[in-house]
């Protein structure tokens, strides 16, 4: 009888004041079998071209709120938006209840903010972040105000620089260089004079 071995997938996090992110890396999961309660969550998955056994068991730092979890499966990963469930405002040291590394588990600094990055953003922000690109091409919208950068642009003016050259003033119209046949020729004229 053939025992397969179980592996870690490579989950990445990041948090918020009032919640969590965990991305679990499995390339084409089947059938994912994830549970989150309140002080943990555990996974188990056939990920892989060899469709290999995934698992893994976390318990959180403190409690989550497992009804309002979020999850969304691609081909490439599983994405978790947990809610703590006490949104203190605070961050949590480690995501995991016991103090140590996690050989599996790593701070997913893309979509990492600090603590007091959080605060700066809110007391900068006093729209609260409000999508204004939102409120323009609903009923009311005035059909005319499209996207301008198909709109043709102007053939550019010709201009006529005059510019002093050896004392003689000529124009872009007219021939600035000579060819080498007329500068040897206009040499040899002045050195006979």
């Amino acid at each position: 009888m053939l025992i397969s071995k179980v592996l870690h997938p490579e989950v990445l996090y990041a948090q918020r004041a009032n919640e969590l992110y965990l991305t679990i890396n499995v390339t084409d999961c089947k059938d994912p079998k994830i549970n989150v309660t309140k002080d943990k969550i555990s996974f188990a998955g056939k990920a892989g071209p060899e469709q290999n056994l995934y698992g893994f068991e976390l318990e959180f730092y403190k409690e989550v709120n497992p009804e309002t979890s979020k999850r969304s499966t691609t081909a490439r990963n599983i994405f978790l938006v947990l809610d703590k469930s006490v949104p203190d405002q605070s961050y949590w040291p480690r995501l995991q209840k016991e103090k140590g590394k996690v050989s599996f588990l790593k701070t997913d600094f893309s979509k990492w903010k600090d603590e007091d990055e959080e605060e700066e953003e809110g007391a900068s922000d006093p729209l609260g972040g409000m999508d204004f690109s939102s409120l323009v091409g609903g009923e009311g919208a005035d059909p005319g105000l499209g996207d301008d950068s198909d709109d043709e642009v102007p053939d550019l003016e010709t201009v006529n620089d005059t510019t002093k050259i050896n004392n003689e003033t000529k124009t872009n119209e007219q021939e600035t260089t000579k060819p080498s046949e007329e500068i040897k020729d206009e040499e040899s004229e002045s050195k006979k004079e």
